[in-house]
């Protein structure tokens, strides 16, 4: 997660110049490539992981809270969702229900 979070942080040291808006979009897109990683391309699952993509906003962000404070059973997540702020949280939500 270091190595992601070091990642994003130098992409927006390059974009220093570019638009605001452009470079929180990039930083939530590189976040959301960990997400990825077992939620499958795009956050569309085909194994027993579920999918993100299309997921109702409200609800992927009740469920990474849940799993940060505890709340939800889950092996891997709770370790993710430690790693990332509200905020995060909430744009990683908004991301993941945006795509189809």
């Amino acid at each position: 997660m270091i190595r992601n979070r070091t990642l994003a942080l130098a992409t927006l040291t390059t974009l220093a110049l570019a638009p605001a808006a452009l470079a929180s979009d990039l930083y939530i897109k590189v976040l959301a490539a960990t997400c990825m990683n077992c939620h499958g391309p795009g956050g569309k699952s085909t194994g027993a992981v579920p999918s993100l993509a299309g997921q109702d906003s409200s609800y992927l962000q009740t469920a990474m809270l849940e799993q940060r404070a505890g709340t939800r059973e889950t092996t891997v997540m709770r370790r993710y969702m430690n790693g990332y702020t509200n905020d995060e949280i909430v744009q990683l939500a908004k991301y993941f229900a945006d795509l189809k």
